[in-house]
């Protein structure tokens, strides 16, 4: 069915996810946090998955604190068992998952070996959480999409996937797009859209910890936008996704990196 411009301007109103239930994976901090903040500023319920327990209580208290109700879960993408025992805990909360953002990842080591001398334990380790964790989580969570007739899959892909050379990470973040696209076409009858977004040079804690002041203003000076970018830079792109203004959007890789893959 057609809908004005106005009905299109609606979907993305202060509240548009008003109602709506949005797991993200790694919200305890950084990027996650800013999805998940966001998400709850639109109106979602919002259930904080992380590893680090006590750091997404505290992301599940800021979402609370903005209105919706939020839940905080321990858990491990890379582990079927523990994502089921996710999806269970938010259908006994809420009922229903319409939101999935798949955040969580490991990208230590950037500046990695050479892919003959590559550590296959931490390669299988990074693919692990990387690639197969967005595949058990949307196992999971996508079902009750499916009967709800309505739902959201984004991915965290990377430039790192066109611009990082072959490393472990950025293997996983290539590939992460391809799998980005399988779901969509899957899931688009149902109702269910299905995209990535790939950052660019993100300021974070995590990164400060694994990219060097040099090499980061490296990237930054790559970019045709060269500013030092934060977590904030990502939501709306994030909002758009997750909306009903998206609705014909889906199988998409989505570029929030000031330009820097347009000048390669």
């Amino acid at each position: 069915m057609a809908r004005d411009a106005a009905g299109a301007a609606a979907a993305m109103s202060d509240a548009f996810l008003q109602g709506r239930v949005a797991v993200v994976t790694g919200a305890a901090q950084g990027i996650g946090r800013a999805y998940a903040l966001g998400l709850a500023g639109a109106g979602a319920h919002v259930v904080v998955a992380d590893l680090k327990a006590e750091a997404a209580e505290a992301t599940a208290a800021a979402c609370a604190a903005l209105g919706p109700a939020s839940l905080a879960l321990t858990v491990d993408v890379s582990d079927r068992a523990s994502t089921l025992a996710m999806a269970e805990a938010v259908r006994r909360r809420f009922g229903c998952c319409h939101v999935l953002v798949n955040n969580a990842a490991i990208y230590e080591d950037l500046q990695s070996a050479p892919l003959l001398e590559v550590d296959i334990d931490y390669w299988r380790r990074v693919f692990a959480v990387n690639l197969e964790g967005p595949l058990l989580c949307a196992q999971a969570l996508a079902p009750m999409m499916v009967e709800a007739g309505w739902g959201r899959i984004v991915n965290q892909s990377s430039v790192g996937g066109w611009m990082g050379r072959g490393s472990h990470y950025a293997c996983s973040k290539l590939a992460l797009s391809c799998l980005t696209q399988g779901l969509a076409q899957q899931l688009g009858r149902q109702g269910v859209t299905v995209n990535a977004i790939a950052p660019g040079t993100i300021h974070t804690e995590a990164t400060m910890k694994v990219v060097s002041p040099e090499l980061r203003a490296q990237m930054i000076a790559r970019a045709a936008v060269p500013i030092e970018a934060g977590p904030e830079e990502l939501v709306g792109t994030l909002l758009y996704l997750c909306g009903d203004g998206a609705r014909f959007v889906t199988g998409q890789t989505i570029f929030v990196d000031g330009g820097a893959v347009a000048r390669l």
